[in-house]
């Protein structure tokens, strides 16, 4: 019974364990509104296919990606004279601590952090996100595959990113994961993913020696639909476009698929009828040098008329629009 300043006699009280509420059961008066529950706080954390026996247990669930499983014991030095330990005998325990703990579980939840935060920045599904953490976790070996600080473990977040975007056959250029995660070289980047590649490469050949790993390509398609948004381009002209892209599969055009595309995009805003984008601005969407997509759109002109769609644009306006275009491009070209 607590006394209620309303009644001004102890009272019988009752709890409202969702608000925190201390209530006076006869005026209804809050006279404590910060209620703590000291009781056990257990919770439930079970496996998806049921097979944790005993699945109560305090504290998060425990991190499959890390040897340790995520739990750890942390031992903490406390203020002065406040420890019924003495100074010694917990720097002793301290130091034991240091001398058994897994420097790369640590890595690893960096890692993970790093991971997060790069795939936050592209904007990637969650599935993206494990997957790369999953890559890194790998890493915890012998020698030849420990995880290392600073520079070297930045470029190994982005090359798992770009791996795991690449399996699951969302397009990501290295580009633009090394502009989100810090600056990132490029050729380090590469350096990270072909160790990438070995070690999921040995680790699928123990799986299925017979088999090999496939080989995914840039989704071109998913290509598509985010330059012509950076570009700002109608829905009319990305349909064209896409299926231009699609028709130049056929033919034998020696071009990366991002600069296949850069070279579509240029070709088919200037068929435009609307708004013609100039070559800068589709250089700096696609990530693609202005000299590379002219050279791309003049391999590419012979096929033209059999790789944009007749309904967007005529044989004869496709020859007389491009024609000068190009045409002018070799001229200076020849001049120079």
């Amino acid at each position: 019974m607590e006394t209620c300043l309303e009644c001004k006699k102890p009272t019988e009280t009752v709890i409202d364990k969702c608000t925190g509420d201390t209530i006076c059961t006869e005026c209804s008066l809050v006279i404590s509104d910060h209620y703590i529950d000291d009781s056990q706080e257990w919770r439930t954390f079970t496996n998806d296919d049921n097979s944790d026996r005993d699945p109560n247990r305090v504290g998060g669930p425990t991190n499959t990606l890390l040897k340790s499983g995520g739990t750890g014991t942390i031992i903490d030095k406390g203020r002065e004279n406040t420890s019924s330990v003495s100074k010694t005998n917990l720097y002793e325990l301290c130091r034991t601590q240091n001398l058994v703990r897994n420097t790369e579980d640590e890595l690893i939840e960096k890692a993970c952090r790093e991971i997060k935060r790069i795939s936050e920045g592209l904007g990637l599904i969650s599935s993206v996100k494990f997957r790369a953490c999953e890559i890194v976790s790998k890493f915890d070996g012998d020698n030849s595959k420990r995880l290392r600080r600073e520079k070297h473990l930045n470029a190994l977040c982005a090359a798992a990113v770009s791996t795991a975007c690449r399996e699951l056959k969302l397009s990501r250029t290295l580009k633009e994961i090394s502009l989100v995660a810090g600056g990132v070289d490029l050729k380090d980047i590469n350096k990270a993913s072909r160790i990438i590649r070995r070690l999921v490469g040995s680790d699928q050949d123990e799986l299925a020696p017979s088999s090999a790993a496939p080989q995914v390509i840039i989704n071109t398609g998913e290509l598509v639909s985010r330059f012509c948004s950076k570009l700002d381009i109608s829905v009319r002209e990305t349909k064209a476009i896409r299926e231009a892209v699609e028709k130049a599969e056929n033919f034998d055009i020696r071009r990366n698929p991002k600069t296949v595309l850069a070279a579509v995009i240029f070709m088919i805003c200037q068929l435009s009828q609307t708004r013609k984008r100039p070559i800068r601005e589709i250089a700096v969407a696609a990530e693609v040098a202005e000299s590379t997509i002219k050279n791309s759109a003049n391999d590419m002109y012979p096929y033209a008329s059999k790789i944009i769609p007749s309904w967007y644009a005529s044989e004869e306006d496709i020859n007389k629009r491009l024609g000068g275009t190009i045409g002018s491009w070799d001229a200076a070209r020849l001049t120079a």
